[in-house]
């Protein structure tokens, strides 16, 4: 961007200020300018421009062609002048010569007045049939040059490229278009094809400039032998579609877990500069394969206790990490959600209950203290034919200890440490959904896009009323409920 502006150049930038409605700081540091010196010539063109339309100017006082009667330049007078005197210089020797002739003597010279050559206004105000062919050729030539510069002035600047001719064929006429200077040329940098509000994700492209990525950091994620891999590749999403974000664009990351644990990028949605990309790009990768290591790089930037974002009693789980992130107004929300109804309950606080109407108690106290090795073993075994009885084969491991693994985990008796003493609950999804609902302080039509993205392993399902709930709130956003691939 060059440090000196034509005065083109600087009502085009005010302008597009105006008319796209462009904050000054973003106009200013689009085109690489001081915001006292963009006011400067905003000022200047709100005080000086209304003296445009005070200015006179020959095409406006010009009468209709019909009447014939034009401003002509004093040059072009000259020009015509000059013409006429030597289309009429043959005629002048001629007149002289037949005077001289029959007489035989000397000369007689005859003043210009007598042969009746115009003076210059006459000349502009002669009628058509009183001048020779070829003043009349040269007066029809001069009309239609005028003629054209009066269109060319209705015209806007591509128009008028199109509608001149070919400089390379012979012409009476001036070369317009030569005169005529280049529009202003943007860099690339400044382009408005930098303003497009396209945001791409899992090889998608959507349609938005505020976007929230939501990302479900829970240890359940790592449930399974594919458990580790599969957060893997949502971290490689995450960053994928973070990479490619325009820096007009602005976004922002939130991970959540358990019923209502929450931590985000930043307290207000961030521009996607490379300084805001790279700390949510340190963020992800932070994030361990490990139970012990998903912990502790999670747990970075603005807790929940120190975000906007205050959701009401009762609403957990997946509805808790979205309800944060639609607190930043964002037109796009891509939410990668795991196995969330598989939390610990040791992790989860009594008062993150409320609201759900639910009566916690403990494990009956005369339950065994220890669970037999044999009761164990049988139990494992009996889970895994079940399981196999259910599924499909194809659909499971190959190996025996995965497919018992897994069918513990879908009953959820793998937690035998936890089992004695562990509030065992079964969250009412619906009552939380409409915990959800009353909670939103926008209209249904002011609702982001939800593009929600499951993550579980094969066999795993959602209960029921989480699964209703999630794909009728995507479909009343214009949002989609997908399987993460």
């Amino acid at each position: 961007m060059p440090t000196e502006f034509t005065g083109e150049q600087k009502l085009r930038i005010v302008l597009e200020s105006i008319i796209r409605g462009i904050p000054r700081e973003e106009q200013c540091k689009k085109y690489g300018i001081e915001e006292d010196q963009f006011q400067t010539w905003h000022d200047h063109l709100i005080q000086n421009g209304g003296k445009i339309y005070e200015m006179g100017s020959s095409g406006a006082s010009r009468k209709p062609r019909s009447k014939k009667v034009r401003f002509i330049p004093w040059y072009f007078k000259l020009l015509l002048l000059v013409s006429l005197l030597t289309n009429f210089g043959g005629l002048i020797v001629w007149g002289v010569w037949r005077m001289a002739s029959p007489q035989g003597g000397e000369p007689v010279l005859v003043a210009l007045d007598d042969i009746g050559i115009p003076e210059d206004d006459d000349f502009a105000k002669s009628p058509e049939q009183e001048l020779s062919p070829v003043a009349m050729q040269e007066k029809l030539d001069l009309e239609n040059l005028i003629e054209q510069v009066d269109e060319m002035g209705k015209l806007n600047d591509s128009e008028i490229f199109n509608s001149l001719p070919d400089t390379t064929e012979t012409s009476s006429t001036l070369k317009l278009k030569e005169m005529l200077a280049p529009s202003l040329q943007l860099s690339e940098k400044a382009s408005l094809v930098d303003l497009a509000s396209e945001i791409e994700f899992l090889d998608q492209t959507y349609e938005g400039k505020h976007v929230v990525y939501v990302m479900d950091a829970g240890t359940y994620q790592l449930d399974g032998s594919e458990g580790p891999d599969r957060l893997d590749r949502m971290k490689v999403a995450l960053l994928e579609s973070l990479t490619k974000l325009s820096e007009n664009s602005y976004f922002n990351l939130v991970l959540f877990w358990n019923l209502r644990e929450a931590h985000a990028l930043g307290k207000t949605i961030l521009r996607a500069s490379e300084e805001n990309k790279r700390f949510a790009t340190e963020w992800i990768t932070s994030l361990g394969r490990t139970p012990a290591g998903l912990k502790e790089g999670r747990n970075q930037f603005y807790p929940k206790e120190l975000l906007y974002a205050k959701p009401l009693p009762g609403v957990v789980g997946p509805w808790y990490g979205l309800a944060t992130a639609m607190s930043y107004d964002p037109d796009l929300v891509f939410f990668l959600v795991g196995n969330t109804p598989r939390f610990s309950p040791d992790e989860v606080s009594k008062n993150d209950y409320n609201g759900l109407g639910l009566k916690l108690t403990n494990a009956p106290s005369n339950a065994p203290s220890t669970i037999d090795d044999g009761l164990k073993t049988m139990i494992r075994k009996t889970s895994g034919k079940w399981l196999v009885a259910l599924q499909s084969d194809r659909n499971l491991p190959s190996n025996e200890d995965d497919i018992e693994a897994m069918a513990m985990t879908r009953l959820g008796l793998d937690d035998w440490a936890g089992m004695q003493n562990s509030i065992r609950v079964e969250v009412p999804w619906d009552k939380a959904f409409d915990n959800f609902l009353a909670g939103l302080e926008l209209g249904m039509e002011k609702i982001p896009q939800v593009h929600v993205f499951k993550t579980l392993s094969e066999p795993v399902v959602w209960p029921t009323a989480l699964q209703k709930s999630i794909a009728e709130f995507c479909e009343s956003s214009r949002g989609s409920l997908n399987d993460f691939p």
